[in-house]
């Protein structure tokens, strides 16, 4: 049986793979079949790619719009943080949480293990297998209960950068019996994430993080060897990364005034809720584009309709847990010859430091980058690709039929010896007057075969 290990690097972009900072993934993206034009789904936050990745449908179908959202089913009054304790009531509850199957659940079907070794937060460990709720496969967390037929490992202390945490992992890994190493594993390191939450893009910090996690990975090609396996390695990402500009209070600026909504806060993006019984009212939007802070505004389904705004259904299929307004913070990009390089408003964090979550092409660009046996390796490719085409991937790969319902594609371009990257982008520009005056906001969206790949989005006011 083909084995299959998913290797995340929170917040990797493929500019920092370099022979300064990380030549041992350098050496693997030479070997390897690149991705150079992949795509993080909107908004650009952990968790919602995380669901992204393991369902390979975007956030109207899997359900998950955020690290912070409102699950409508569940309660409809209240923003819920991502997390292991909230999705564990929402699953006792009678709930899901995430609305289609997932690798985790896809696997089980099949069966074949499954395992997740994750040093990030609890709700993105739990998405990546949703069977530990019911003692199904094996996660190790710090913040999820140990579960049968698991090591008991005590964690070390999280600091800035991670770098206990993550060598933690490693431990755990040089421990395993081979016999207990799964068909499926899923390796998360939550760096450079979060040194460059803490500390910014090119500090010290996230340097440092970047180089261990090198080191990391070269431990873990060096245990594949000792086993004699010869796995499909992914090595992937959920995002990109922009400086922050300057920091808003949505509460102070906003929700003082608009007591009938909620706002589901994500850094580079907010998500707008009418709280029950309420009505949603354009005027909400006409505030939002008064402000400098606010960038593309898209509303979540075509139940409301204003002239010079994107619906979500022109973009991918809407579902129950669709926002009312999906808020991209206002960025720019500050240097066109490096995808590390931009600045937005953000909702939190401090200015200067490193966050994501909006609408930004240095945000939505993220790493992929495929090695495995009978892939046309040491090649790469400039056609769009994207987080929900990951999970096609793999069943492709473990001759798995692919569900209907999937939304992404099997990346066909690891097999194929071809030079073609022709796609088509189309351009989506609306224009509309407002009380605060003229406001433009363009889409930018890239065509492949049948799929569709948002690129970015701006607006000019």
């Amino acid at each position: 049986m083909r084995k299959i290990l998913i290797i995340g690097m929170d917040g990797l972009q493929m500019s920092q793979i370099n022979k300064l900072n990380m030549p041992n993934l350098l050496k693997f993206q030479n070997q390897g079949f690149s991705f150079k034009n992949h795509h993080s789904s909107f908004p650009t936050v952990t968790r919602t790619n995380v669901a992204s990745i393991v369902s390979g449908v975007n956030p109207g179908t899997h359900g998950i719009f955020g690290n912070n959202m409102v699950f409508r089913e569940y309660n409809k009054n209240k923003v819920l943080p991502v997390m292991y304790p909230e999705m564990k009531k929402i699953y006792e509850s009678g709930k899901n949480i995430v609305l289609t199957p997932t690798l985790s659940e896809i696997a089980e079907s099949n069966n074949l293990s499954l395992m997740v070794l994750n040093s990030g937060t609890s709700g993105n460990a739990l998405i990546q297998n949703l069977g530990v709720l019911n003692n199904k496969n094996i996660t190790f967390h710090r913040d999820i209960p140990v579960q049968d037929n698991q090591i008991n490992t005590k964690w070390p202390k999280q600091d800035i950068p991670d770098i206990n945490s993550n060598n933690h992992i490693i431990e755990i890994i040089e421990n395993l019996d081979s016999n207990d190493l799964s068909d499926i594993s899923i390796i998360w390191l939550d760096e450079p994430d979060k040194s460059q939450h803490n500390c910014g893009i090119d500090s010290n910090e996230s340097i440092t993080a970047l180089k261990n996690n090198d080191k990391i990975f070269k431990k873990i090609l060096d245990v594949i060897d000792q086993n004699q396996f010869t796995p499909y390695i992914f090595l992937v990402s959920d995002h990109g990364y922009s400086k922050i500009k300057k920091t808003i209070d949505i509460t102070r600026e906003l929700a003082y005034d608009f007591p009938g909504y909620l706002f589901a806060e994500n850094g580079g993006s907010f998500l707008v809720y009418s709280k029950e019984n309420k009505i949603f009212d354009p005027i909400l939007i006409n505030e939002i584009i008064s402000k400098s802070w606010a960038g593309v505004i898209i509303t979540g389904n075509n139940k409301i309709n204003y002239n010079g705004i994107h619906n979500y259904d022109l973009l991918y299929s809407s579902g129950i847990r669709n926002p009312d307004l999906l808020v991209s913070m206002n960025w720019n990009k500050s240097d066109e010859s490096e995808n590390t390089k931009g600045e937005l408003f953000s909702t939190n964090l401090q200015k200067d430091k490193g966050n994501h979550g909006s609408i930004s092409p240095q945000e939505i660009n993220c790493s992929l980058i495929i090695n495995g046996p009978e892939i046309n390796n040491g090649n790469k490719t400039f056609l769009p690709s994207g987080n929900i085409d990951i999970l096609p991937t793999i069943l492709h790969l473990l001759n798995i039929k692919i569900p209907t319902y999937i939304e992404g594609r099997v990346l066909t371009e690891i097999f194929e010896r071809c030079e073609n990257n022709d796609y088509d982008i189309l351009k989506l520009p609306l224009t509309t007057k407002t009380p605060s005056g003229e406001y433009m906001q363009e889409l930018q969206i890239s065509l492949y075969k049948n799929y569709k790949y948002l690129d970015y989005g701006y607006v000019e006011k």
